[in-house]
């Protein structure tokens, strides 16, 4: 990684936007939250988690296919410059275009079915519902036509705009909740409304940036039928993984929906909510990364490759750690502060749970990359859905049996754990990479250090009696404790040198 200074400090430049983004977003999400929650009301906000949570459950196919988007204009851009991007942009129009036409059709024939004959809804709320389910499709498909611009960006690696318009776009979500209130028709409705507004002024914003800027931005007649057969091949297997994903989310929230009704949708809704904005922050790391792991797999620099990978493993779960371990500390307090009164129960157990399940999934997504660098997706896609896929009807049993819904998303944490071992070996058989080494390398001084973080904090939490006190003692002990036992016993020599570099060209006049 030191031979490839400027490559690093593009990667570090496109990480503190992101992660700029990031805190502006959660910041301002997590408010959001609040307010809409007061606004529509526990019954309602679980109508509207479960309604588009539903139409969520189809996301899977263009997951799939906007990830081998992403991979073939990283990969052609890469190798071929504008000339392949621009192939890979026609292309994804005309697949894109299918792919729409194609869930507009399935979702409103088995979507409208299911809503009226299997969801637990209050009947009063039934219209409201109805209408919720028509705005969440179209933002889905807003959200399918957008993936080639987006793919654009992030090859191109202008994740300014991208951080900019993240920020657009929360803070006018956040007006929305405010206007809502003071709206006199069906808050729930008005609600979805603006939100599937919201979604149309993105990819606007999107297609004019990537219109204006970027050359390969433009649609061809005619169809490169080779290109168009690789990214489906290379996406139909992504599918599985698209599709276990969904299981897991969409699958759980429909079986605690089946047994608990709307109100648990709301508590595993906020949790979802911290945990999007805690992962958020992480994954500000690992997104300017991957276009340069896919690049350079292209360029058969498979020493970087492998070097980005088992870097960006280890400082994502470090980032994962320093935010979430005071988050599950103080998590009574933050909820009160956060929702008042209004916390549904099981919140709290929920946000622990999905929090720990993300130290799985963090680095399974960076293991991942390389996988859809390699472009060979078969056995690990195939193996790692079955895998997680199993963690549904295990939930659904022990729901049958009367277990507290805590214990579903127990289930998928421990799927999710098998799933990332099982996909090391296959990761294993595809390239040179050695389970022994990630282990070495990631896994082993991560734990010390939370082991270490959270002992500090709990000392704290135990000392304290005021509770805003207690809350900010807390944070700055957690974070000091973390940032130093990661400096001195969790990076190594040459990380040190890349950081005090880093720094260094921002800061020239400093002296180490």
């Amino acid at each position: 990684m030191l031979d490839n200074s400027s490559s690093n400090k593009r990667i570090a430049k496109n990480s503190i936007f992101l992660s700029i983004r990031m805190v502006m977003v959660l910041i301002m999400s997590l408010y959001t939250t609040r307010v809409v929650l007061q606004v529509l009301g526990v019954v309602d906000y679980g109508v509207y988690n479960v309604v588009c949570g539903f139409v969520a459950m189809f996301a899977f196919l263009n997951i799939s296919m906007s990830n081998g988007i992403q991979r073939f204009f990283n990969f052609e851009y890469g190798k071929n410059g504008e000339e392949g991007a621009n192939k890979v942009y026609c292309t994804s129009i005309y697949i894109q275009t299918l792919l729409a036409l194609i869930v507009v059709v399935v979702v409103e024939i088995f979507g409208v079915w299911y809503l009226h004959n299997k969801m637990v809804i209050p009947e009063e709320r039934m219209v409201a519902a109805r209408w919720i389910f028509q705005f969440s499709v179209f933002t889905f498909v807003v959200g399918i036509m957008q993936a080639p611009f987006t793919a654009a960006v992030v090859a191109h690696e202008k994740l300014d705009f991208y951080a900019i318009v993240s920020v657009a776009d929360t803070i006018l979500k956040l007006g929305i909740a405010f206007l809502i209130k003071i709206i006199p028709v069906d808050k729930l409705i008005t609600y979805g409304a603006f939100i599937a507004v919201i979604s149309l002024l993105n990819i606007l914003a999107y297609y004019i940036y990537c219109k204006t800027n970027f050359k390969e931005i433009r649609f061809q007649n005619g169809l490169d039928r080779r290109l168009f057969k690789s990214m489906l091949g290379f996406s139909g297997w992504n599918l599985f993984g698209s599709f276990s994903n969904m299981m897991r989310d969409q699958g759980i929230n429909l079986i605690l929906n089946f047994f608990f009704g709307p109100v648990i949708n709301a508590a595993r809704g906020i949790a979802m909510q911290v945990n999007g904005g805690v992962t958020g922050l992480v994954t500000s790391i690992l997104t300017p990364v991957r276009p340069q792991v896919v690049q350079s797999f292209a360029k058969g620099e498979m020493s970087r490759v492998m070097n980005l990978t088992y870097t960006i493993s280890k400082f994502s779960l470090y980032f994962l750690l320093i935010l979430s371990i005071p988050i599950c500390v103080e998590i009574d307090f933050i909820l009160n502060i956060w929702l008042g009164d209004v916390i549904p129960e099981h919140t709290q157990a929920f946000i622990i749970i999905i929090l720990l399940t993300s130290a799985i999934l963090i680095p399974m997504s960076s293991q991942a990359a390389l996988v859809h660098a390699s472009g060979n997706m078969r056995n690990y896609q195939v193996i790692g859905s079955i895998v997680k896929v199993l963690s549904v009807p295990i939930a659904y049993i022990l729901m049958k049996l009367g277990y507290a819904p805590e214990w579903a998303l127990v289930m998928v944490l421990l799927f999710d754990a098998i799933g990332l071992i099982v996909g090391m070996y296959i990761i294993r058989s595809i390239m040179l990479f050695s389970i022994m080494e990630y282990t070495k390398k990631v896994f082993l001084p991560v734990v010390p250090i939370a082991f270490i973080t959270l002992a500090a904090t709990w000392i704290v939490h135990g000392l304290i009696e005021i509770e805003i006190i207690r809350f900010l003692c807390v944070f700055f002990v957690g974070a000091l404790v973390s940032v130093c036992t990661i400096y001195f016993i969790g990076i190594t020599k040459e990380e040190k040198e890349l950081i005090l570099k880093l720094i260094q060209s921002k800061l020239p006049s400093i002296k180490y």
